[in-house]
Formats: C-alpha cells, sequence, structure tokens
C-alpha cells in the first residue's frame, strides 16, 4: 500500500510543480510552449523508441489475457464515444478523444512499478504483453476515426493518404511502431550511448506530467467536472468491472491473468490521452482535468483491488 501511495504521489507532485508555476507566472507564455514542444515532441517519443527498443516480450499463450483486456478497453471506448455524442454534443472528432481518454490507462508510468511491487518481476511478464500493445491499438483506431472525420470531404484517396499521413505524425504512435521495429531487428543500443539515452528516457515523463500541470493552469477545473467525473466512472470503475467479468466469467483464465487484466483495467487515464487532446487541439481541458481526478481515484480503487485479490 506504501508503494501505490509513492507512485501516485509520485505522480501527483510533477503535476502540482507544473500547476503552481504557472500560476505563479514563473515562466513566460513563449518558455511554456517550448517546454510543451520539447515534451511531447521529442523526448517522449525518443522514450518511446528506446523504450520499446530494449524491453523483453514473453513468448507465452497471451490470447486470452489480450481479448480480456482490449475487449472491454474498446467497448469502454465506445461507450464514452457515444456519450460524449449523444449526450454531450460533441463533434465525432472530440468524441474520439473522449473515448480515448476513457480507456486508455497509465500502464507504464503507474502500471509498471505498481505490478513489480504487488506481484513480482516473474509474475508481471504478462502484463508487459498488455503494455507493449496498449498504446498500439487504442491510439491507431483513435487517430484513423479523427483523420477520416476531418478529411471526409476529401475523396477516398484523400481520406487514405491524410490518415496514413496523420499517423505517421503522430509523434508517439511513430515511436513505439519505430522501436518495436528496432527491437524484433536485432539490433543493439550500443553501450557507449545506453546510459545518455536513458537520461532522456528518465525525463520525459516528468516533462509531460510538468507540463500536464502547466495546461490544468490555464483551465477552469470546475467547468469541466462533469465530464471528467463520467470519464474517470468509466476508466476507473466500469472497465475493471468489465475486464474481471471477461477474464473470469466468460474465458475464465488463471488467477494471476484475471488479477492483471483487472489491475491493468483499472489503472488512471493515461498522460498520453492528454498527448492527442494537445495534437489535435481538442478537449484539452476536460482531458487534464480528468487526468488529475482520474489518478486521484486510482488509489481508492488500486487499493481495494488489492485487498479483494488479497495482495496487501
Amino acid at each position: 500500500m506504501i508503494e501505490l501511495f509513492n507512485i501516485v504521489a509520485g505522480v501527483f507532485g510533477y503535476i502540482i510543480f507544473g500547476y503552481i508555476i504557472n500560476k505563479i507566472n514563473l515562466l513566460p507564455k513563449k518558455y511554456i510552449n517550448y517546454f510543451d514542444f520539447t515534451g511531447f515532441n521529442i523526448l517522449l517519443p525518443l522514450a518511446l523508441i528506446i523504450y520499446f527498443w530494449q524491453v523483453s516480450f514473453p513468448e507465452i499463450d497471451s490470447t486470452g489475457l489480450m481479448i480480456s483486456f482490449f475487449v472491454s478497453g474498446v467497448i469502454i471506448f465506445i461507450i464514452g464515444f457515444f456519450i460524449s455524442k449523444l449526450f454531450l454534443k460533441y463533434k465525432t472528432d472530440d468524441s474520439a478523444i473522449f473515448g480515448l481518454a476513457s480507456s486508455f490507462g497509465n500502464t507504464v508510468a503507474m502500471g509498471i512499478p505498481l505490478m513489480y511491487a504487488v506481484l513480482g518481476p516473474i509474475n508481471t511478464i504478462p502484463y508487459m504483453i498488455l503494455v507493449f500493445f496498449h498504446g498500439i491499438v487504442h491510439f491507431t483506431y483513435t487517430v484513423i476515426i479523427i483523420e477520416v472525420y476531418r478529411n471526409r470531404k476529401k475523396s477516398i484517396i484523400q481520406i487514405f493518404y491524410q490518415t496514413f499521413l496523420g499517423m505517421v505524425k503522430n509523434i508517439v504512435l511513430f515511436g513505439m511502431i519505430f522501436g518495436i521495429i528496432l527491437n524484433y531487428s536485432g539490433l543493439k543500443i550500443p553501450s557507449y550511448i545506453e546510459n545518455s539515452l536513458n537520461i532522456f528516457v528518465n525525463l520525459a515523463l516528468p516533462m509531460v506530467l510538468i507540463s500536464l500541470g502547466l495546461a490544468l493552469g490555464n483551465f477552469k477545473i470546475r467547468s469541466n467536472i462533469n465530464s471528467a467525473l463520467i470519464l474517470t466512472v468509466l476508466k476507473n470503475l466500469i472497465h475493471p468491472i468489465l475486464a474481471f467479468c471477461f477474464s473470469k466469467f466468460i474465458l475464465e483464465l488463471d488467477e494471476l491473468l484475471i488479477i492483471i487484466v483487472t489491475m491493468a483495467a483499472a489503472l488512471p487515464s493515461g498522460s498520453q490521452s492528454y498527448y492527442f487532446a494537445y495534437r489535435y487541439d481538442s478537449l484539452k481541458g476536460i482531458v487534464s482535468s480528468n487526468v488529475v481526478l482520474s489518478t486521484f481515484v486510482s488509489f481508492f480503487i488500486l487499493s481495494l483491488l488489492l485487498i479483494f485479490f488479497n495482495l496487501t
């Protein structure tokens, strides 16, 4: 429980730091923009390339694990999409961002250290498969929905081209895929530059979280609270319930895989969902508020799950 508290506190610490910097006007607007650009467009993709280049993927049967986690996640995306579309009256591209925020979790910054702490390195290996595919699955169809909608008045060939271009320009998705290609190519990071590259990896997450805090300073959280609450309920409560039901009652997975799927689904909304809001200039206030609220609520939900699975 102490480990969980330390992880959540660490995430909040960077966000609060960025928020305070913005509120006391410590940095001029142009420097905040430079900071955002460096974090989102340089350090984050570089960190993802290095991470997926170095990570070792286990050779195990992960079919049931993948189905439970991603089918439940896609269902949550669809629910979030249509809630925002039908009831909140968002445009299709905004609804895609809303759906992503409701289904995409913080599997790296919170998930990996949490799983290592409660399950140990060996039992955490299946979880790494979910981390591997998490962004690729959710980001790909989100980009397709947004790009097709925004280019809907063009010809089929132009729509296809713009969608492909949008996926290539999405630096986070590009970083993941490029890192995976390097991983499977068999190329190794030269030892003399490995430590230097890892410095960038360690800088990326704090910069993204500080950028999130800086963004929060520009928005009125109260005005976004209703939508953020909907997203948090979908991500922190309904998603893990669905994942648990799929893994236990439908696919009847082993207990360890049920724990991994449920805990992974209960992780808070990932800060990378804010990257999409930033990248497409859509729902930035709502998504940033949701990341903070979801991270706070996840402490209690994950604590209850630890007790439920007798992992305390």
